[in-house]
């Protein structure tokens, strides 16, 4: 079944990294019909966006793992011998091809040079063919790897989103600010008790602030573009992005990092890429290095693990802190419209309480998505994508 709503789709690459190339028409999403329940088919092919989501959606229509699937095809039958051969088949065309020229002929120099330089691109080949590690197993590996990069770089794009999306009320308070400190130098001014020069610099950061707030809402529309490309939607589509649920910080406290770091290796692409590698290896010099590899490995997955943890319970700390200076905000909040009521504060400090309030607001809500970060960042380093560099 075509996807309703994927009317154009990026181009497709194996790197992880490369999100759009030529736009090219839509098509069916790679599993069948049977692969998932009609209900959690009518989830994925709506115009809402939800986080957990974002895989499905990644498998099914991201261009570059669909285009993967396809150029996988070439390696089903493959064994390591059959792709050396290739390498080999290359090679020896190469060779056939190559012709040196006679001595009296006019363009002796560069027709010497330009069998030089088949005869070692041919003998590279042969190298390649001789050295490869490579199977149906590895580029398996590979392809996978690709897709959990995809799928965790769309994540981070939708907590991005919101991000940018909250942002967004900080940097309106901050317009409100800076027209309330302008009609301030105006009433100033008027008293005798400013300058022209603090007033028109006072009107200059209102127009910085507005300035900004374009950019911010310009970035936001650019971050949702790129995140519905990359799961199938096509330019413009109305998509409605949920909202991310609050953190769930029992799952922190259940933590066992040793426990995980082994899980991690078990899991990771490249750790497993390696060992399959080393065992498809047949010279000495490849062997040793897989070898120096793999137990290199083995030391960075681990301390990509612990590393991630540590960064886990840091955005913890920053997110209940947050959520502390919110509550202390809203008791002074609460305080101030008591006394606007009253009229005992006048509205200039209303205000300014008002956009400490937004402030404190806005720093829990980014603080909660810094954590949901941090917890997906985890969650991969386990499941697959710890860094092995």
């Amino acid at each position: 079944m075509i996807r309703k709503r994927a009317k154009r789709l990026a181009g497709a690459v194996l790197a992880a990294g490369a999100i759009t190339a030529m736009p090219f028409q839509a098509f069916a999403q790679r599993s069948p019909e049977f692969a998932y329940s009609a209900e959690k088919w009518a989830t994925l092919r709506d115009n809402k966006l939800e986080f957990d989501e974002i895989s499905d959606l990644v498998h099914e229509y991201n261009p570059t793992v669909v285009q993967n699937e396809i150029s996988y095809k070439d390696y089903l039958t493959k064994n390591r011998d059959d792709v050396a051969q290739d390498y080999y088949d290359k090679a020896n065309e190469i060779y056939s091809n190559i012709s040196y020229p006679d001595l009296d002929d006019a363009n002796y120099g560069s027709g010497v040079a330009a069998a030089l330089r088949n005869e070692q691109q041919a003998k590279s080949l042969m190298e390649q063919g001789d050295e490869n590690t490579d199977d149906q197993a590895t580029m398996r590996i590979q392809y996978d790897q690709a897709e959990a990069k995809l799928a965790k770089q769309a994540q981070g794009l939708m907590i991005t989103y919101w991000t940018q999306y909250y942002n967004l009320d900080g940097q309106k308070a901050r317009i409100e600010q800076a027209k309330l400190s302008y009609q301030s130098e105006q009433n100033r001014l008027a008293a005798g008790m400013s300058t022209q020069s603090k007033v028109l610099s006072a009107k200059e950061s209102v127009s910085n602030a507005e300035a900004a707030l374009v950019t911010a809402e310009s970035n936001l529309a650019s971050t949702k573009e790129s995140l519905c490309l990359m799961l199938g939607w096509g330019y413009g589509a109305d998509v409605k992005i949920a909202e991310l649920a609050e953190p769930d910080q029992s799952k922190i406290v259940a933590i066992d990092v040793n426990a995980d770091i082994q899980t991690a290796l078990e899991n990771s692409y490249a750790y497993r890429l390696t060992k399959k590698q080393l065992t498809n290896a047949r010279t000495d010099s490849v062997k040793e290095k897989l070898s120096e590899t793999e137990k290199n490995q083995r030391e960075t997955i681990s301390n990509s693990v612990k590393s991630a943890y540590d960064s886990l319970l840091l955005a913890q700390s920053s997110y209940e802190q947050a959520q502390s200076a919110l509550a202390l905000q809203e008791v002074s909040m609460k305080s101030a419209d008591a006394k606007l009521a009253a009229g005992t504060i006048t509205k200039n400090t209303y205000e300014s309480q008002k956009a400490s309030y937004t402030t404190a607001q806005v720093t829990a809500q980014t603080q909660k998505l810094f954590l949901l970060q941090a917890m997906n960042d985890y969650d991969w380093a386990v499941n697959g994508l710890a860094s092995a560099e």
